[in-house]
C-alpha cells in the first residue's frame, strides 16, 4: 500500500486526507493543535456554536458539483447573504454591496451623482485605490472602503495593494436585490450545530493523526518530515501549510494577516435585524471590521444570541496578501516542491480562498496523485 503524508489538518488537510484514503493511500497527518479544521472548526460557548470568523461556502452557480461533493458527508442548507456597514461619516448603516437605491439617502448623493458620472475605467488602475476610485468615486470608496481596506490588511496605504480585483463581492454599485452574490454565487452551512466538524473527524477515519505536533525539518527530496523525534515518510507528502517554513524562508518570509476574536453573549433572541447576517466597520473610530452573529449562520435556538467582533491581529496567520511582490515569492517556493509533494489550501498556495476552492482544488488533484 503506497503511503501519504498530510501536513495540517485544516479544510484542505482533511479533504486530501479523504481523496487520498479513497485512493487506497495509508495517510498520515500530523496537525499542530489539538483538533481538527483550523479555523472552521465549531466550538460551544456556553452552548452557542461559533467558529473563529463566518466560514459559509460561496459556491460558483457552475460549479454545484462542489456542493454535491460536501452534501454527501455533511448535509447543507442555502443561505442568503445579506451585509450591513456602518458609515461613520453619514451615521448610519447601508447596505453593502453599495446599492443604487440607498444613494439617494446620503446626505452628500450630489457630489456622488457626479462622480459616478465621471468615473474612469477600471482596467487602467494600478493598485487597489485606483481600482475603487474608478468603480464607484472618490466619496463611496472613502465612506465604505479605504479604511476598511486599511484595518483589514494593517496597511498605511491602499496603494500598496496591487493585486486589486479580488473582491468577491465585486467593485459595482448594484441595482435590484440587495442580496450578495446573487446570480454568482451559491452561499451554504451545514444543517448540524457543530458544522463540519463531522466532516473533518469523517475524513480521517482510518488514518493515523499526529496531533499537536508542528514538523521541525523538511526533507522533501526524499519524502520525508521530522516531527515528534522521529521520520515520518510517504510516497506523497501534501503540505498545507505556508510554504516559506517548508524551504527555511530562503525567500524571505511571507505576509499574513490575522485576526483576534471577541466573543460575548447578550440577552436578547436577535440582534441583527433579518435579513442581515454581518455588520461591517470602515470607520477610523472602531479597531475592529465585523461583527457576526453567530446563530443566524449555524441555526442554533436560544433565548440569547451570541456576537462574535473580529480585530485585525498581527498574532496570527489567516489571510495572506493580495500583493504582487509576495505572490511571486510565493509562487517561487511552490516551484521548489520535487515531484510527488504538493502545496495546496489557503496558506500552502498563498491565496485568499473560500472553502469551496480548496474542495475544488483538491478534487483536481485527485488524478494527479
Amino acid at each position: 500500500m503506497k503511503k501519504a503524508v498530510v501536513i495540517g489538518g485544516g479544510f484542505a488537510g482533511c479533504t486530501i486526507t479523504l481523496i487520498l484514503k479513497q485512493k487506497g493511500f495509508d495517510v498520515t497527518l500530523v496537525e499542530g493543535s489539538p483538533v481538527l479544521g483550523g479555523g472552521c472548526r465549531t466550538f460551544f460557548y456556553h452552548g452557542h456554536p461559533y467558529t473563529e470568523g463566518p466560514h459559509h461556502l460561496l459556491i460558483n452557480i457552475d460549479e454545484m458539483y462542489v456542493w454535491e461533493f460536501l452534501d454527501k458527508f455533511v448535509k447543507l442548507r442555502e443561505l442568503k447573504h445579506h451585509t450591513l456597514t456602518y458609515v461613520s461619516q453619514d451615521s448610519r448603516f447601508y447596505t453593502y454591496p453599495i446599492h443604487q437605491d440607498e444613494i439617494v439617502e446620503m446626505p452628500d448623493k450630489e457630489k456622488i451623482y457626479k462622480e459616478i458620472d465621471h468615473r474612469c475605467n477600471v482596467k487602467e488602475s494600478k493598485n487597489f485605490e485606483e481600482y475603487w476610485i474608478n468603480s464607484i468615486g472618490q466619496t463611496l470608496y472613502e465612506k465604505f472602503i479605504k479604511t476598511y481596506s486599511l484595518k483589514m490588511w494593517g496597511i498605511k496605504n491602499n496603494k500598496e495593494i496591487d493585486e486589486f480585483a479580488y473582491s468577491p463581492k465585486g467593485a459595482t454599485i448594484k441595482t435590484g436585490s440587495k442580496q450578495c452574490f446573487e446570480g454568482k454565487k451559491i452561499i451554504g452551512y451545514p444543517l448540524r450545530l457543530d458544522g463540519y466538524n463531522s466532516y473533518f473527524d469523517m475524513c480521517v477515519e482510518g488514518c493515523k493523526v499526529i496531533y499537536n505536533v508542528f514538523i521541525n525539518k523538511f526533507d522533501l527530496e526524499n519524502k520525508r518530515v521530522w516531527a515528534a523525534n522521529q521520520w515520518i515518510s510517504g510516497d506523497v507528502i501534501i503540505n498545507t501549510s505556508s510554504p516559506d517554513g517548508v524551504f527555511d524562508y530562503c525567500f524571505g518570509e511571507l505576509r499574513y494577516i490575522g485576526r483576534d476574536f471577541l466573543k460575548i453573549i447578550l440577552p436578547v433572541k436577535r440582534i441583527i435585524p433579518e435579513p442581515y447576517f454581518y455588520l461591517h466597520y470602515p470607520g477610523e473610530e472602531e479597531n475592529y471590521t465585523r461583527i457576526v452573529e453567530y446563530k443566524l449562520l449555524t441555526g442554533y435556538e436560544s433565548l440569547d444570541t451570541l456576537i462574535g467582533i473580529e480585530f485585525p491581529s498581527f498574532k496570527n496567520k489567516l489571510y495572506p496578501y493580495p500583493i504582487r511582490s509576495e505572490i511571486e515569492k510565493a509562487e517561487k517556493y511552490i516551484k521548489l516542491f520535487p515531484k510527488n509533494t504538493y502545496s495546496i489550501g489557503r496558506m500552502g498556495k498563498y491565496k485568499y480562498d473560500n472553502m469551496s476552492e480548496v474542495i475544488k482544488d483538491c478534487l483536481n488533484l485527485k488524478d494527479s496523485i
